[in-house]
């Protein structure tokens, strides 16, 4: 048998699984109906994508921007980086809409609904990987600053990476979830552990600044507690918010709401946050 056989089946297999996954891109039913509303308005206004990353491929999805007034600072916020912390792609469709009936002040805010989006249409952390593969390769947030000619969420980190580049962007949004409050779960060695109610940045003087004025404004409306917010330094290695920080040493967030709450409450403390840090930055 020819050696190239068994991988060329597997290839094969693995590239006909995302065909079938990508074939439910039209099934909107893992999206609440406020979402889905605003996906038929909004998902093919052409006047608003800029781009669609990964372009002609099961994974492809648009990039909207919204251009302020006059110049000013440039940030890009990503919803549905991981399909399972669901409130991460609510908080994004919702901000879409926000974007398109508001006014941007300065500046330009690009936005990414869904980053994963075949993450996002499973309810799943990852995408698959052919086997044998660290799956990890199929996580969007361990796959920054990418490759562009690595697997496909590699591919997808190096393009969102590029944007970064190209368009001077100088703020850094991700919007997660977790499992557990952080001021609930603790480590063996007695530490805050969970991250469910954070806001985890990138260490340095901006981002600094910036994360604690947003925490101080958040918790200003939320009685003591664990559904207050923390602010914890330093984001995952190889996470979109580590890579910014990093590689363009500008301010990165990883916001993280706890998947106990809520999801109303958890989609209105991420538009909060966000709204918070642009109008801080200078958009708003």
């Amino acid at each position: 048998m020819n050696q190239f056989q068994p991988r060329l089946r597997k290839l094969i297999i693995f590239s006909l699984a995302i065909l079938t996954i990508s074939c439910a891109a039209n099934n909107l039913a893992y999206l609440t109906p406020e979402a889905r509303t605003i996906h038929e308005q909004f998902w093919s206004a052409d006047s608003l994508i800029y781009r669609v990353l990964m372009k002609d491929t099961p994974y492809q999805t648009p990039v909207f921007r919204f251009q302020g007034k006059k110049e000013g600072p440039t940030a890009l916020i990503l919803g549905g980086t991981h399909g399972d912390e669901l409130a991460g792609f609510e908080a994004a469709f919702r901000l879409l809409k926000f974007f398109r009936n508001s006014t941007i002040k300065a500046g330009t805010v690009f936005l990414v609904p869904q980053a994963n989006r075949l993450a996002d249409e499973m309810k799943n952390r990852r995408v698959p990987v052919p086997k044998g593969i660290d799956y990890e390769k199929g996580n969007l947030n361990r796959c920054y600053p990418g490759k562009p000619d690595g697997f496909p969420m590699e591919k997808l980190a190096f393009e969102i990476t590029k944007l970064i580049e190209n368009e001077k962007v100088g703020l850094f949004i991700d919007l997660h979830e977790s499992r557990f409050f952080h001021q609930e779960q603790k480590n063996e060695k007695g530490e805050y552990h969970g991250l469910g109610q954070t806001l985890i940045y990138t260490m340095n003087e901006e981002a600094t600044w910036l994360g604690m004025v947003t925490i101080d404004r958040i918790n200003e409306n939320i009685p003591p507690g664990k559904k207050r917010f923390t602010l914890v330094e330093g984001p995952i290695k190889h996470s979109g918010a580590w890579s910014a920080g990093k590689l363009f040493h500008i301010p990165g967030f990883t916001v993280e709401t706890c998947r106990k709450l809520p999801l109303e409450e958890r989609i209105k403390y991420q538009m909060q946050i966000v709204k918070i840090m642009l109008k801080e930055f200078g958009c708003l």
